[in-house]
Protein backbone atom coordinates (compact mmCIF):
# COMPACT_ATOMS: atom_id res chain seq x y z
CA UNK A 1 0.00 0.00 0.00
CA UNK A 2 1.39 3.24 -0.81
CA UNK A 3 1.26 6.63 1.02
CA UNK A 4 0.33 10.00 -0.51
CA UNK A 5 4.50 10.61 -1.33
CA UNK A 6 4.52 6.74 -3.02
CA UNK A 7 6.91 5.43 -0.53
CA UNK A 8 5.88 1.72 0.40
CA UNK A 9 4.62 1.01 3.78
CA UNK A 10 7.18 -0.26 6.19
CA UNK A 11 5.28 -3.83 5.99
CA UNK A 12 6.70 -3.93 2.19
CA UNK A 13 9.89 -2.98 3.50
CA UNK A 14 12.88 -5.18 4.53
CA UNK A 15 14.18 -4.98 7.63
CA UNK A 16 18.00 -6.39 8.08
CA UNK A 17 18.92 -8.96 10.52
CA UNK A 18 22.44 -8.82 11.75
CA UNK A 19 23.84 -12.27 11.36
CA UNK A 20 26.26 -13.77 14.07
CA UNK A 21 29.39 -15.75 13.43
CA UNK A 22 29.70 -16.46 16.85
CA UNK A 23 26.61 -18.52 17.50
CA UNK A 24 26.93 -21.26 19.96
CA UNK A 25 24.41 -19.41 22.23
CA UNK A 26 21.60 -20.01 19.86
CA UNK A 27 22.75 -23.72 19.32
CA UNK A 28 22.75 -23.75 23.57
CA UNK A 29 18.98 -22.41 23.31
CA UNK A 30 18.00 -24.87 20.69
CA UNK A 31 19.56 -27.94 22.34
CA UNK A 32 18.28 -26.52 25.91
CA UNK A 33 14.70 -26.45 24.01
CA UNK A 34 15.22 -30.19 22.89
CA UNK A 35 16.42 -31.61 26.23
CA UNK A 36 13.68 -30.05 28.23
CA UNK A 37 11.21 -31.35 25.48
CA UNK A 38 13.06 -34.75 25.49
CA UNK A 39 12.81 -34.69 29.67
CA UNK A 40 9.01 -34.45 29.31
CA UNK A 41 8.84 -37.41 26.92
CA UNK A 42 10.87 -38.98 29.67
CA UNK A 43 8.52 -38.05 32.72
CA UNK A 44 5.11 -38.80 30.48
CA UNK A 45 6.58 -42.31 30.04
CA UNK A 46 6.57 -42.92 33.86
CA UNK A 47 10.53 -42.25 33.95
CA UNK A 48 11.81 -45.59 32.50
CA UNK A 49 15.08 -45.71 31.78
CA UNK A 50 16.37 -46.77 28.26
CA UNK A 51 14.46 -44.33 25.66
CA UNK A 52 16.82 -41.33 26.51
CA UNK A 53 17.91 -41.37 22.42
CA UNK A 54 14.33 -42.07 21.08
CA UNK A 55 12.94 -38.93 23.25
CA UNK A 56 15.46 -37.00 21.94
CA UNK A 57 15.34 -38.02 18.25
CA UNK A 58 11.12 -37.21 18.97
CA UNK A 59 11.83 -33.82 20.58
CA UNK A 60 14.19 -32.55 17.98
CA UNK A 61 11.75 -33.04 15.69
CA UNK A 62 9.31 -31.66 17.11
CA UNK A 63 11.48 -28.11 18.41
CA UNK A 64 13.45 -28.13 15.25
CA UNK A 65 12.48 -27.15 11.52
CA UNK A 66 14.71 -28.09 8.66
CA UNK A 67 14.95 -25.41 6.08
CA UNK A 68 12.80 -26.98 3.37
CA UNK A 69 14.68 -25.38 0.55
CA UNK A 70 18.02 -23.63 -0.33
CA UNK A 71 18.11 -22.38 -3.28
CA UNK A 72 21.01 -21.84 -5.70
CA UNK A 73 22.18 -18.75 -7.95
CA UNK A 74 25.47 -18.34 -9.67
CA UNK A 75 27.59 -18.50 -6.37
CA UNK A 76 25.10 -17.92 -3.86
CA UNK A 77 22.80 -20.02 -1.55
CA UNK A 78 19.57 -18.23 -0.74
CA UNK A 79 17.15 -19.52 2.22
CA UNK A 80 13.83 -17.79 1.98
CA UNK A 81 11.48 -18.76 5.27
CA UNK A 82 7.50 -17.79 6.84
CA UNK A 83 8.44 -16.19 9.85
CA UNK A 84 5.27 -14.54 10.54
CA UNK A 85 4.44 -13.19 14.47
CA UNK A 86 7.94 -12.63 15.20
CA UNK A 87 9.17 -8.90 15.03
CA UNK A 88 12.57 -8.11 13.70
CA UNK A 89 14.30 -7.67 17.06
CA UNK A 90 13.09 -11.09 18.10
CA UNK A 91 15.03 -12.72 15.09
CA UNK A 92 17.99 -13.98 15.28
CA UNK A 93 20.47 -15.66 12.72
CA UNK A 94 23.79 -18.00 13.15
CA UNK A 95 26.20 -18.70 10.44
CA UNK A 96 29.13 -20.57 10.02
CA UNK A 97 31.13 -22.76 7.28
CA UNK A 98 28.53 -25.31 6.99
CA UNK A 99 24.97 -24.36 8.40
CA UNK A 100 22.73 -21.55 9.67
CA UNK A 101 20.72 -21.30 12.87
CA UNK A 102 17.64 -19.18 12.81
CA UNK A 103 15.71 -18.55 16.43
CA UNK A 104 13.06 -16.09 17.55
CA UNK A 105 11.61 -15.95 20.50
CA UNK A 106 8.68 -13.63 22.02
CA UNK A 107 6.68 -13.64 25.34
CA UNK A 108 3.48 -12.49 25.54
CA UNK A 109 0.98 -11.56 28.71
CA UNK A 110 -1.38 -14.22 28.49
CA UNK A 111 -4.52 -12.16 31.18
CA UNK A 112 -7.42 -14.59 31.20
CA UNK A 113 -9.45 -12.96 33.99
CA UNK A 114 -11.00 -15.42 36.29
CA UNK A 115 -8.80 -18.74 34.85
CA UNK A 116 -5.88 -20.53 35.92
CA UNK A 117 -4.70 -19.46 32.38
CA UNK A 118 -3.26 -16.19 32.98
CA UNK A 119 0.85 -15.41 33.17
CA UNK A 120 3.14 -15.77 30.42
CA UNK A 121 3.26 -17.63 26.95
CA UNK A 122 6.33 -17.88 25.21
CA UNK A 123 6.59 -18.92 21.55
CA UNK A 124 9.78 -19.75 20.55
CA UNK A 125 11.36 -21.03 16.53
CA UNK A 126 14.21 -22.62 15.78
CA UNK A 127 15.40 -23.40 12.07
CA UNK A 128 18.41 -25.15 10.66
CA UNK A 129 19.73 -25.59 7.63
CA UNK A 130 22.63 -27.24 5.94
CA UNK A 131 24.89 -25.90 3.18
CA UNK A 132 25.22 -28.09 0.03
CA UNK A 133 28.94 -27.11 0.25
CA UNK A 134 31.11 -24.69 2.37
CA UNK A 135 30.39 -21.21 1.99
CA UNK A 136 32.08 -17.84 3.13
CA UNK A 137 30.47 -16.96 6.47
CA UNK A 138 31.63 -12.98 6.16
CA UNK A 139 29.56 -12.74 3.12
CA UNK A 140 25.66 -13.46 4.72
CA UNK A 141 22.76 -11.22 5.33
CA UNK A 142 19.82 -11.42 6.38
CA UNK A 143 16.07 -9.31 6.17
CA UNK A 144 12.74 -9.77 6.88
CA UNK A 145 10.45 -8.68 4.59
CA UNK A 146 6.02 -9.38 4.48
CA UNK A 147 6.48 -12.33 6.94
CA UNK A 148 9.33 -14.12 5.58
CA UNK A 149 13.31 -14.22 6.39
CA UNK A 150 15.50 -14.25 3.42
CA UNK A 151 19.13 -15.27 4.17
CA UNK A 152 21.98 -15.17 1.73
CA UNK A 153 25.69 -16.39 1.80
CA UNK A 154 28.36 -17.07 -0.87
CA UNK A 155 29.69 -20.31 -1.76
CA UNK A 156 33.33 -20.85 -0.27
CA UNK A 157 35.91 -20.42 -3.45
CA UNK A 158 37.78 -23.27 -4.59
CA UNK A 159 41.17 -21.94 -3.73
CA UNK A 160 39.53 -20.73 -0.30
CA UNK A 161 38.77 -24.39 0.54
CA UNK A 162 42.45 -25.66 -0.70
CA UNK A 163 41.26 -27.18 -3.49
Amino acid sequence: MATQTGVIKSKETSIPIPVQKEHNHLKERANSAIAGRAYAFYLAEGGQDGGDMAHWLRAESEVLTRVPEIRESSSWYIVNVPIEGFEPNQIQVGVDENGAIITADKTETVDRRGTEESGRARESLFMVATWPSSIDPSTASAYVKAGGLTLTVKRASSAAMGD
